[in-house]
């Protein structure tokens, strides 16, 4: 589970960008002897700066960067190292709604893990593929990318499909 204060900036109809502070709780659950559980068992503060210029028609851009603060997981003993990471997209507005393009993210962990659990090296990943959004003037947005990862190093790799939808209400 996520909870996040940020601050969103509107500079012109076309470019946004927004400041917070992400908190991430040790929800989900969790087995230390199996390294897919889905909760991570430890509190991580993530400050995060996104940006989008989003024309209608020609080019639009995205960058979120997110730096994290990892605290220890006591059932192991072991803190993650902290991590700097940026998801982007570049792609092309067709004016009635749909943008087509790429997108991906970079990661790169910036200090070693901690304790005696601790993993060794630090890790590195980046990701590419396609994505299309669809967006109506009520507010419906609907999107779709398939990512795939390369230049990985000490983390799983594969690929990735994201399906979102937003809807207002």
């Amino acid at each position: 589970m996520t909870f996040g204060p940020a601050l969103g900036f509107h500079p012109s109809a076309d470019l946004h960008y927004v400041v917070g502070l992400d908190a991430y709780a040790p929800t989900g659950k969790y087995s230390k002897t199996d390294p897919s559980s889905l909760g991570k068992n430890y509190w991580a503060l993530q400050p995060v700066w996104a940006i989008s210029y989003i024309p209608p028609v020609g080019i639009n851009a995205d960058l979120k960067m997110m730096y994290d603060f990892n605290f220890r997981n006591n059932d192991t003993k072991t803190r993650s190292g902290q991590a700097l990471h940026a998801d982007y997209a570049l792609g092309w507005g067709f004016g009635n709604g749909w943008v087509a393009g790429l997108g991906g993210y970079a990661f790169w962990q910036t200090t070693e893990d901690s304790g005696p659990n601790s993993a060794q090296g630090k890790a590195r990943a980046y990701a590419i593929g396609p994505s299309i959004r669809y967006a109506n003037p009520q507010g419906w947005l609907f999107t779709a990318k398939w990512e795939k990862d390369f230049d990985v190093r000490n983390r799983s790799e594969g690929s990735q499909i994201f399906l979102k939808a937003s809807i207002p209400f």
